[in-house]
């Protein structure tokens, strides 16, 4: 019974309670940030232990020399970038509302709707700047660079979703998150999407043999997911949603189970085949890679 709620039950219901338990906090005015942390760490520590209860793969539960790479990502975006953006939007919103001048409001987000429709709206709208970059990340050469770090790995389990580049990063919340928060959105909005994204993020790569059903039509899963790794490149370029997969049904590039049964497709390996010799995991070479390429990727 447990396996079985684990794998039909599991993501809804904690994405149900997580952020039902934020909204909960939002109404009674408790220290979101404080609550925000407890919600994400708690969902992160039931990912774990799923994953060991119910793999979708056994091998990809053994550490293959990545989880320091993947821990120290975690750390940076954590501890550096999340700072870096905070100060950052102050900074730039102040520059931009100086330049347009005060007569021009920027409150344009529907703020005094209900939450969870604000949090529907900032999804989706957000999700439509980071889908493109990270469509384009797959088609451009040079942007390739920064976002392969996110490929290297040949297995997947869910910290290895934190593994990102710091600018692959902070050009996916300028592109995405950033013009919602300059056209007024509020704090409570921004950190319940925090809370809700992140626990997505934690099931998207998670090892657990999920079937999500219907919800594979509305989230990110870890079923299509894994389906965007995969080193067949005719697939590897779909299912490029962060959170939502809205925008790969718009643009014709969402790929699931069902599809791969009638194109006699299977799930063999994940990770990439070029360039050959990547530091997969060597996280400061992986920093400096975009920038000397040829001799950085050579052996």
């Amino acid at each position: 019974m447990l396996k079985s709620f684990i794998r039909y039950f599991l993501f809804p219901t904690t994405l149900l309670l997580g952020t039902g338990v934020m909204l909960y906090g939002i109404e009674r005015k408790l220290s979101l940030e404080v609550l925000a942390l407890i919600i994400v760490v708690a969902s992160a520590s039931i990912v774990y232990l799923s994953e060991r209860l119910l793999p979708y793969r056994k091998n990809w539960n053994i550490s293959q020399q990545d989880v320091n790479n993947d821990v120290i990502s975690l750390f940076v975006i954590l501890t550096l970038l999340e700072p870096v953006v905070k100060i950052s939007t102050v900074w730039i919103s102040s520059i931009i509302l100086m330049a347009i001048g005060n007569s021009i409001s920027m409150e344009l987000f529907p703020a005094d709707w209900a939450l969870i429709y604000q949090l529907v709206i900032f999804s989706v709208v957000a999700e439509f700047g980071r889908y493109w970059m990270h469509r384009w990340s797959h088609n451009n050469k040079y942007l390739w660079r920064f976002h392969v770090v996110h490929h290297c790995p040949s297995r997947l389990y869910q910290f290895n979703g934190y593994r990102i580049h710091p600018l692959n990063y902070l050009w996916n919340y300028f592109l995405g998150q950033f013009p919602l928060v300059l056209l007024g959105a509020s704090q409570e909005v921004i950190l319940l999407y925090f809370v809700f994204s992140s626990i997505i993020a934690a099931f998207q790569h998670a090892n657990i043999d999920s079937k999500s059903g219907f919800l594979n039509w509305i989230f990110s899963t870890n079923e299509l997911h894994r389906w965007h790794h995969t080193t067949d490149q005719s697939i590897g370029h779909k299912n490029h949603g962060s959170v939502l997969i809205i925008w790969d049904m718009v643009f014709g590039s969402y790929f699931s189970d069902k599809t791969a049964l009638t194109k006699n497709k299977v799930l063999n390996t994940v990770g990439i085949h070029s360039p050959k010799y990547y530091p997969s995991n060597n996280y400061i070479k992986q920093l400096m890679a975009p920038f000397c390429w040829r001799s950085c990727t050579s052996k």
